[in-house]
Parts: C-alpha cells; structure tokens; sequence
C-alpha cells in the first residue's frame, strides 16, 4: 500500500511531467527499488498513515532524481 501512495503522490503532484510515456512503468520500478533501498524509513512511515512535510519533501526530491534519468534529451 505504501508503495502506491507513493506513486499516486508523483503521479498527482506533477513529478512524472517529464517523463516520456513509454518509460514511466521503467520510472516507477527505479523509483520504487530507490526508495526501498535508500528510504525505507519513508515507506514505513507512510504505511503507518504519516504524510507530513519530511516524507513529502523526500519523495520530490527521490522522484526528481529518477526522473532525470529518463527525461527526453
């Protein structure tokens, strides 16, 4: 569940704007291992129903990171 909140966040807060069509499920992978990995705290807090300006601030900043991975050049 966690992990979908996460992703609905990007999606609905505009972070995947640049992120070419046919790559997002790519982003979302990389996105989702990035955050596993270096954030599991993040997810953790999320799944206990927190969403505060620490975890939001996180997922802009990871989301971005990923995402200029895939941006058309």
């Amino acid at each position: 569940m966690e992990e979908q909140v996460a992703i609905i966040y990007c999606g609905t807060k505009g972070l995947l704007r640049d992120v070419p069509v046919h790559k997002v499920k790519l982003f979302e992978n990389d996105f989702l291992a990035f955050m596993r990995d270096n954030h599991g705290d993040v997810l953790e807090t999320i799944k206990n129903g927190i969403i505060n300006d620490e975890v939001t601030g996180i997922l802009d900043r990871a989301a971005a990171d990923v995402a200029s991975r895939y941006q058309s050049r």
